[in-house]
Order: C-alpha cells, then structure tokens, then sequence
C-alpha cells in the first residue's frame, strides 16, 4: 500500500510539474504578444524585427520558423534587462569579455581586434600605390590604432589582441612611396584617446592626431583649440554590443579653433549647414553624429581659413571628429567615404599643386574594407 501511495504521489508531482511548466509558458507567451512593441532599440543601437510573415507559402515553404525566433528574441519582454543580466553574470563569473567586447578596468569596453584577412590588407596596399601611381600623387596615409593598443594597460589579464603597432609599421612599410604617418608612438601614450564606450578615438586622440598632420604634412605648428563640453551621456557601439548598460556615458566636445573659422558644409543628400557639428544628433543615443553628421559618401567643406589648399579625404568614421580640426588648415575640403561613395575620385583631382589627399582609417576597418577596390 504504502509503495502504492508513493507512486500516485510521484505521479502528482509530475503531472504538477507539468502542468506548473505549460502555466508558465503559457503565460509568458500571452504576456510577450502583448507586451509593449519597440521597434528600435536605442541600447543596441539597431532595428528590431518588424514582423512576421503568416502566409501560407512562407509557412510551408519561407523562412516563417526563422522570422519567427527572429522576432521573439527582439521583442522579449524586459529584453534590455535580460540582457544586462547576462552581461553582468559573465563578468561575475570570471569572463574577461561579452561578444566581442572585454570588459576592462576604469569602465572602459575596448574592442577585440582578433585577426584579420592578410588578403585584404595586401590588396588594399596595392590599391592605394596603384591609385598613387595613375594620378602622380603622394597619399597622407594615416591609420589610427584602437584601444586595444593604446589602452591596453586597462584590458583585464588574458586579453589577447592582433599586434596594431606592428600591423601598422607592416602597412606603412609597403607603401613606402606614400607619407605614412605614424601615430602609434603618439596617440594615447599621455592622455586617454579613445571613448569608453565607443571605438573611436576622442578629442584627444583626434587632436594629437591633428598635431601630427601639422607636423609630418603641413610643417607648421597647430592651431589652438578651445573645447566646449556638449553632452555628458554618449554611449557608442561598445555598450550596445557588450550589454553592459550599467556603463556611464562619454562627455562630447565641440573644438573651436582661438581664432575663429567660418564653414560652409554641403552633404550628399543636399542639405548644407554653417557648422562642423550637427546640433540635434545630441538628442539621440549616437551622439558620435555630432561630428559632421555621420556617415555620408561625399561631403563639400569651404573655409575662409587663411589658406590656399584643398584637401581631399577618403576615410571612415575616425575621420569625422578630427576634421573639425582639421578645417582651419584648409580653404576646401572634399571627403568621401568609399562604403557608399562609388564615383571615380580621380576626377577630383584637378589642381594637385594645391592639393594634399589623406587616407585616414582605424586600422582595423583598413584591414577589413574591401571598398578601397572602386579606386582601381
């Protein structure tokens, strides 16, 4: 009798459990239909999933179960929150790093830069002595290294990176007919130069790098630079990707030359400004877009800087918060951005007696951009 009764006991308990178990997720996928949808999430700095498909053919035939996982994952209920968790778990348990991101000392999320496509970096090379060679030109090469380097006395014991100084010296080293400007015994050597939040380098960084143009391009001692303090909470693509929403922000600056500068700025989309800087991108979570509104394939600057020089610059992103100081060394500036810019360049090239043409990249962006090509 009494085996009997365990039995039935057992057997409650299991079908508790269950029943428990279906409860919950039954629950659970009620609350998450009816949770409140977003459709951008400013942590992660990306779109969410829009929706689903339901149609019988993609059902049967599509990508439905896909789109499906896809849009349960993005519109969880507390997602930021679980993710946070997440984050926060792996680094009490010992982890060094989340999705690509090692979570350092000072706060500070630094960029793995793990390795790279020998391939890319050679044809790249290649592309730009070819391109060099055809229009009878000297490229100001600047590659600019991440904080994973120059902020490696922050990276927690078993961070293990690509060697950006060497990397570096072994580009610069094969475009021996260029200018290379080295900034690896330079940049964050004195003051922290990168974002702490962010990949890209800061004021500082982007001001040393300036003092560097002026002295291995320009032969001429910089400007001086007033810095405003614009916003205090930037938090760049290092807190979206690493979860840890804990982070405080970054302080945003504006530099203004002593002297003064008057701009003009047309973009590609047609819109034309008399600053550097874009107000209203203070408002939004990617507060990098301040410096020359982001990304865009062609931007027009004109100066009444007291100069008779033109400057053309294919770049990335880097390129941005330095040009700002950049601008008062230059009557014009034409700045392109080879991700979406796929015109001939060459065809700028009109008057290179008064031109200098910079090449200025992180240097893991270089080591992975294959659109150096449409130059050749």
């Amino acid at each position: 009798m009494k085996k009997a009764d365990r039995k039935k006991r057992k057997l409650i308990v299991q079908c508790a459990t269950c029943l428990v178990f279906i409860a919950f997720v039954f629950v659970l996928t009620i609350l998450n239909i009816f949770w409140p949808k977003v459709y951008f999430s400013d942590n992660e700095n990306r779109a969410l999933s829009p929706g689903v498909n339901a149609s019988a053919s993609n059902i049967f035939f599509g990508d439905f179960d896909t789109e499906f996982e896809t849009w349960f994952s993005d519109h969880f209920m507390l997602r930021d929150r679980w993710i946070e968790i997440k984050s926060s778990v792996r680094k009490d348990l010992g982890a060094i790093e989340n999705n690509g991101v090692y979570m350092a000392h000072d706060g500070r999320l630094i960029q793995q830069f793990m390795s790279y496509d020998e391939k890319t970096v050679e044809d790249n090379i290649s592309y730009l002595n070819e391109f060099a060679a055809e229009n009878n030109v000297k490229l100001n090469v600047m590659l600019v290294p991440g904080a994973a380097y120059g902020e490696s006395g922050y990276l927690p014991i078993g961070a293990a990176n690509v060697d950006e100084r060497a990397l570096i010296r072994q580009i610069n080293g094969k475009l021996s007919d260029q200018n290379c400007i080295d900034l690896t015994e330079v940049i964050g050597t004195k003051e922290q130069s990168w974002f702490k939040t962010d990949h890209h380098w800061n004021e500082k960084g982007a001001q040393a790098g300036y003092e560097a143009i002026c002295r291995n391009v320009l032969n001429k001692e910089p400007y001086a630079f007033t810095l405003t303090k614009v916003a205090d909470d930037f938090k760049g693509t290092m807190y979206s990707k690493s979860g840890a929403f804990w982070t405080k922000g970054d302080p945003i600056y504006r530099m203004d030359p002593t002297d003064g500068l008057n701009v003009k700025v047309t973009y590609d989309n047609g819109t034309e400004t008399d600053s550097l800087f874009m107000d209203k991108n203070l408002e939004i979570k990617d507060k990098y877009t301040y410096y020359l509104d982001g990304n865009h394939a062609h931007v027009h600057i004109s100066t009444d800087a007291d100069s008779d020089r033109k400057a053309i610059i294919l770049k990335d992103s880097y390129s941005h918060i330095l040009i700002p100081y950049l601008a008062c060394e230059y009557k014009e500036l034409e700045v392109f951005d080879l991700r979406y810019y796929h015109e001939q360049v060459s065809t700028w090239l009109t008057d290179m007696e008064h031109t200098d043409v910079y090449v200025i990249y992180g240097v893991e962006t270089f080591a992975a951009d294959s659109n150096l090509s449409i130059l050749w």
